[in-house]
């Protein structure tokens, strides 16, 4: 038996690491297989994962071969036979759709030769695959078509024939990758798929109809006369003039999620119903919202449990966010893919003239662990065509990136890293109905939002930075992602679903501080009056977008006010413009509500970021640690037994270095002892101190793009 306990793999009666190592058999000469085991081996790792193409091994329709009987690279069955023999447990990413720098990203042509099968976008135009290099692309095809379906089905019986003698406990593959990054080929947004005539003609049409039940309902929601489901068509450009233009557009968006975790689930049973009992899961795609339709939380019942692709593009705030969002929402924080060395369409070219370094590579390693991601699958760790500064070449020759994740490897023998805890008290949250109203780009009439998420909400995370507070991104439909922190900052709308407005009247009764930004909800997500929250805190906001001279707190600056306040006498007025308020501080039960109408993010604006930490220092919201240089990030993380620093210099000048002064508050931390070690666990540094010189401040100095890891040990 398989299973993930403690953000570990626990297979059979043996527990592992969730770090693995990706070499892809069909790019591999047969020859070096056994080198690059073996040095796979020697650097720490006790799981590998690869591709497996679907046009490589079904060479005609109905016509498969994994046993290299035509082509060499086709040999699966070797593949497997030698990585039993090495001692690996294997990681199989089957497709349909694998992308990886692949011909199609994996689809055999034969599949589009009947144009009905493909998905096509809002102007009915077949959609094509993309991907990052210069390789043939094809088309995605629509996933619940029937004549997909059929292929499909034909492909994993055959694939199954032969994993069913190495599928665990027969053989080493434990985990399965259900497709790859669900998203109709990387087309983003709400109106670019799938709009093919199955989907949009019996697909939709059904969904509304077990949803809605009667038309005469739909028909009050959306102001239409319907006479049947079959006539409605799912919106393809929609002008939101009015609040009930949104039902519409989230019928269509919570069909897509419904149509993607049906495809999903059809494939994990396919795989079940031919004896292949693995653990399954699939990789988000890499947006950096999750705004796009795809409930990973319904999946993860369904026993499919979610990882998600990183990559660095050199913008640090948005990748810690996005990592930052994924480990707030599932439950097992795994990065199914994390770059190792670079693609490119001439890697010769790429390796001369941007190789990636050790210290990138331990950088964005470093990042990954710092947000709270407990393991991830190298990718790729073996060189290959359109890839380049792998820690291993094709021929299994050792470059320079292999020592950096070796010593990484061996480090998690000696710290408990599946154990430790990042240290924050703050949650700045995401309600997903905002963000997918961001991606209409509309301009009325909740205009604002998008400023509240592409400014205010996205500028928290800077500030929270700047001031050394470490926070956490949290989902409002996970409730187990708001149970981390004490402080919760959430963007408000004039519309939120009664029961997310509920829950956050229930938070703060129970002892919590809720941080409004915005205005208060007067809709739910269906354009119905609910006005729970307002109810609760005795308060109302009046909708008047203007910029205002904000005084609070002893501070006066200027800031985009969203609306004004009007609240009972037992609101404390913390925040005026004009004489009018625009912040408010409300008792509720145990806990209280703050609630801003204008925008809090201060961008580096001294008196704005001075206003911030004085709420945040009334919420009583601690520090563990703080640096001196704002672009310094740093998070600490703790357990029982083990404190670990994480020092973190993004600034992207290749050279130079930055001096700063570190606190550390070792009492706070549960650190014994006056004098204080910390140890960089993957350099040779080591730093001897006292607790009262980290709590008065240390000088130190690290380099442009380096990291830091330190072990804080008290003596």
């Amino acid at each position: 038996m398989a299973k993930i306990e403690n953000n570990k793999f626990i297979i059979g009666k043996e527990e592992y690491y969730p770090f693995s190592a990706e070499i892809h058999y069909f790019r591999v000469n047969k020859r070096y297989w056994s080198i690059c085991f073996e040095r796979i081996k020697k650097a720490g790792f006790k799981i590998i994962s690869t591709c497996v193409p679907w046009n490589l091994h079904e060479i005609s329709p109905g016509d498969f071969d994994f046993l290299g009987e035509t082509d060499p690279r086709t040999d699966l069955v070797v593949f497997l036979e030698l990585s039993r023999e090495f001692g690996f447990k294997v990681i199989l990413k089957v497709g349909p759709y694998i992308g990886a720098e692949w011909e199609n990203g994996g689809y055999p042509e034969f599949i589009f030769s009947s144009p009905d099968i493909l998905a096509r976008d809002s102007e009915n135009q077949p959609i094509k695959t993309s991907d990052r290099v210069k390789v043939k692309q094809g088309y995605v095809p629509s996933y619940h078509h029937p004549f997909f379906k059929t292929y499909l089905k034909r492909y994993f019986n055959a694939l199954a024939s032969i994993l069913k003698n190495y599928i665990y406990p027969k053989g080493p593959v434990f985990l399965i990758q259900l497709d790859n990054q669900l998203s109709f080929g990387h087309n983003f947004g709400p109106f670019s798929a799938d709009y093919s005539e199955n989907t949009i003609k019996n697909l939709y049409p059904a969904y509304l109809k077990d949803n809605y039940k009667d038309v005469k309902k739909l028909n009050r929601f959306y102001g239409k006369k319907y006479k049947d489901f079959s006539e409605i068509e799912p919106p393809k450009r929609l002008k939101v003039k009015t609040p009930f233009d949104l039902v519409r557009y989230f019928d269509w968006l919570r069909f897509k999620e419904k149509y993607l975790e049906d495809f999903l689930t059809e494939l994990r049973e396919l795989f079940l119903s031919f004896e292949v009992p693995a653990l399954f899961y699939t990789n988000v795609f890499f947006t950096f919202d999750f705004s796009l339709p795809f409930n990973w939380q319904n999946l993860d019942k369904d026993k499919i449990f979610l990882g998600a692709d990183i990559n660095w593009d050199g913008n640090y705030l948005l990748l810690s966010r996005h990592l930052k969002h994924f480990v707030g929402s599932v439950k097992f924080p795994w990065a199914s893919a994390i770059s190792c060395g670079r693609w490119s369409d001439s890697p010769e070219e790429g390796k001369k003239y941007f190789p990636v370094t050790p210290k990138q590579t331990k950088f964005l390693l470093l990042t990954t662990l710092r947000s709270g991601i407990k393991g991830f699958n190298h990718y790729m760790f073996v060189d290959g065509d359109f890839w380049y500064d792998s820690p291993l070449a094709y021929d299994g020759a050792i470059q320079p990136n292999y020592d950096i994740i070796k010593k990484f490897n061996f480090l998690t023998e000696k710290i408990p890293l599946e154990e430790l805890r990042n240290s924050f008290e703050i949650s700045l949250a995401n309600y997903r109905p905002y963000l997918w109203f961001s991606h209409l780009e509309a301009e009325k009439p909740f205009e604002y939002i998008n400023i509240l998420l592409k400014k205010t909400h996205l500028g928290l995370s800077q500030d929270f930075s700047d001031l050394k507070f470490d926070y956490n991104i949290s989902d409002l439909w996970v409730k187990e992602s708001t149970d981390v922190s004490k402080v919760l900052f959430v963007p408000s709308a004039e519309f939120m679903d009664e029961k997310t407005q509920s829950f956050l009247v229930e938070l703060a009764k129970e002892g919590r501080t809720i941080i409004l930004f915005g205005l208060l909800p007067k809709l739910d997500d269906r354009m119905r009056q609910c006005e729970v929250l307002s109810l609760a805190l005795k308060a109302k906001t009046r909708k008047k977008l203007v910029v205002e001279k904000i005084e609070n707190f002893g501070q006066r600056f200027n800031a985009l006010v969203f609306g004004y306040i009007k609240a009972s006498s037992r609101a404390q007025v913390v925040a005026k413009a004009g004489g009018k308020k625009v912040g408010v501080r409300i008792k509720l039960g145990e806990g209280e509500v703050w609630l801003f109408t204008f925008d809090i993010s201060a961008f580096r604006n001294h008196r704005k970021l001075t206003f911030l930490e004085e709420v945040l220092k009334k919420t009583k919201a601690e520090r563990f640690a703080w640096c001196s240089n704002p672009e310094i990030d740093l998070s600490v993380h703790k357990n029982e037994k083990c404190v670990i620093l994480y020092l973190l210099n993004p600034k992207d000048s290749s050279k130079g270095k930055s001096s700063f002064i570190l606190q550390l508050f070792c009492r706070k931390l549960g650190i014994k002892g006056k004098k204080i070690k910390l140890i960089d666990l993957l350099g040779d540094e080591v730093i001897k101190t006292t607790s009262q010189e980290l709590k008065n401040g240390i000088l130190l100095t690290v380099d442009n793009m380096d990291s830091r890891m330190y072990l804080v040990q008290g003596e």
